[in-house]
């Protein structure tokens, strides 16, 4: 016979394997600053690129501003503006970084203790059907 707790439980945790596993079991591995450590460090390396490529893509769009710029200015001041803007937009990276990963590792974290709980359900359920067998 079907017992329809246990089809329910099996039916959550086969949903959660299929949608949710991968991204989750990342966040069970890890403790929480060491799951948001390990993004930052990755998107310290992906800001830095963005920004040399905006940069990048700012002296090509006006070379004419870059180059009287240059001749007009101080080599040295434009480096330093550019720096304290790279510092500003890695500042801003960094903390949307922080504030979404650990957004991520709690959701995730609520997924898991469910998803647990859910074993933990159908595991009492199978245990009682093989007590009632023996």
């Amino acid at each position: 016979m079907i017992n329809e707790k246990r089809v329910k439980e099996l039916c959550h945790m086969a949903v959660y394997d299929a949608h949710k596993d991968k991204t989750d079991q990342q966040t069970g591995q890890y403790y929480m600053w060491d799951y948001v450590s390990k993004e930052l460090i990755k998107s310290f390396f992906s800001g830095t690129i963005s920004y040399l490529l905006l940069v990048l893509l700012w002296v090509l769009s006006s070379l004419e501003q870059v180059n009287a710029l240059i001749n007009n200015l101080n080599v040295f001041s434009l480096a330093v503006s550019l720096l304290v803007l790279y510092i500003g937009f890695m500042a801003i990276y960094l903390f949307v970084t922080v504030v979404v990963y650990s957004v991520r590792f709690t959701n995730g974290r609520k997924r898991l203790k469910q998803y647990e709980g859910h074993m933990t359900r159908a595991r009492k359920l199978y245990h009682r059907e093989d007590q009632q067998r023996s």
